[in-house]
């Protein structure tokens, strides 16, 4: 059920009795930026740290444990181009609570959005170099992953120089050297202001009572232009590549493909599939071929990114075997453009893409991000799906894999 509250501010009412939990989603998007994202996220650190009524974790953290233990939260994720920083909130729903409960959440969500610790235009110094020095911990600590690391630098290669995707949603720790308590306050009076506002309720809940109550957030009206996720690129005229070195017992070896195949569009569900096939399931060539028969490596997968066109290859291995590896993900590649899998490995990939999306819909949280990407594309809701996928065929297997088109590939290797 649709609501619109102002101009460029909509609730989206998600009426069900599966969960006895209430679940609230608020997002933010616009366009990412090549500067916007770390201080996005950084601002979400303050807003959920710190409000002029809780000033500190701790008074924030006792004001939740009155409300039977609610949980709310705030991050950042990204759809594509577009950036979204996102308010969660989860809660006993009102029948088991036997109190208005509802109503407490939204006050308290309502203090955390429009009554962040600012004062004098700045916001509290403490809190704001607690959560800087924070960010800084938790971006570096995810770069000590060198399974990330490896990723990252494939989307490097992968991506041009001035592409946004380049820059992660988190954002980068040297963009912190930039940013102080004064000039994060327009970044949040402009994500509060002029974003595009999606706010999402899922659980047993009234429509109306749910419209009421949100409708006291003092949300204003906002232009809010056509945003697209959708990222294109043409080809690279070479693929490029990249070895580094550095003291890893595991070699990380990545590779990055383009295939047009996007969210929804007339290939997706065969790229779907096409992608279970290659390496996104236990059923997949590389699963079953590299890693099982071969035994070339620790993990081989592969993963659509369908905003994007970008197709990834990740896999721990020997660095004496990476050219093994490299030609062998190559065979299964050729493998599928020719067609050469059996009805029942299809059959088994098919069965599994839809018991995965079956099970999604046992976590509210799934549920909310397939109704935040209906409501960003505008698309109608989800019909036939399991049909959708069981009616790929092999020859639509093969024509996808045919759009392949390899782009990078990035080895780290703890051997010279």
């Amino acid at each position: 059920m649709h609501f619109d509250l102002a101009s460029g501010v909509a609730l989206h009412v998600i009426p069900t009795k599966q969960f006895k939990m209430t679940h609230v989603l608020i997002t933010f998007t616009t366009s990412q930026t090549r500067d916007n994202a770390t201080a996005r996220n950084l601002l979400a650190n303050l807003l959920e740290t710190s409000t002029h009524r809780y000033p500190t974790q701790t008074a924030l953290a006792r004001q939740l444990a009155k409300l039977y233990g609610a949980y709310v939260g705030m991050g950042v994720g990204r759809v594509g181009r577009l950036h979204t920083v996102r308010l969660r909130a989860s809660f006993v729903n009102d029948q088991i609570a036997g109190t208005n409960l509802f109503a407490q959440v939204v006050d308290l969500i309502n203090e955390i959005l429009f009554h962040p610790l600012i004062d004098d235009n700045e916001f509290d110094g403490p809190t704001f170099r607690i959560q800087a020095h924070n960010l800084r911990q938790t971006i570096t600590a995810l770069y000590d992953d060198k399974q990330f690391y490896a990723n990252r630098q494939l989307m490097n290669l992968y991506y041009p120089d001035e592409a946004v995707l380049r820059v992660p949603s988190f954002g980068r720790v040297a963009d912190l050297a930039n940013l102080t308590a004064q000039n994060l306050v327009p970044v949040y009076q402009d994500m509060v202001d002029r974003d595009r506002v999606d706010i999402f309720v899922l659980g047993d809940v009234d429509p109306a009572g749910v419209r009421d109550e949100i409708s006291q957030l003092p949300f204003s009206s906002r232009a809010v232009s056509s945003l697209s996720p959708y990222y294109q690129q043409p080809p690279h005229p070479a693929v490029r590549r990249k070895v580094e070195h550095q003291p890893v017992i595991q070699a990380k070896l990545n590779l990055g493909y383009q295939l047009p195949v996007y969210y929804h569009d007339q290939n997706y569900y065969a790229g779907l599939v096409f992608n279970g096939l290659f390496g996104g399931t236990p059923y997949s060539k590389l699963f079953t071929n590299v890693r099982e028969k071969a035994s070339l490596a620790y993990y081989a997968t592969s993963r659509l990114l369908p905003f994007t066109g970008f197709l990834g290859v990740q896999t721990g291995i020997q660095a004496v075997d990476a050219q093994r590896v490299t030609d062998l993900i190559a065979q299964q590649l050729a493998e599928l453009c020719a067609g050469k899998f059996s009805a029942e490995q299809l059959a088994e990939v098919q069965d599994s893409l839809i018991n995965q999306y079956r099970a999604s819909h046992d976590l509210a949280n799934n549920i909310l991000g397939r109704q935040l990407l209906r409501a960003l594309l505008d698309l109608p809701p989800e019909t036939a799906v399991t049909d959708k996928i069981n009616a790929v065929t092999a020859d639509d297997v093969s024509r996808v894999a045919q759009l392949v088109k390899m782009q990078a590939t990035y080895l780290l290797s703890g051997e010279k």
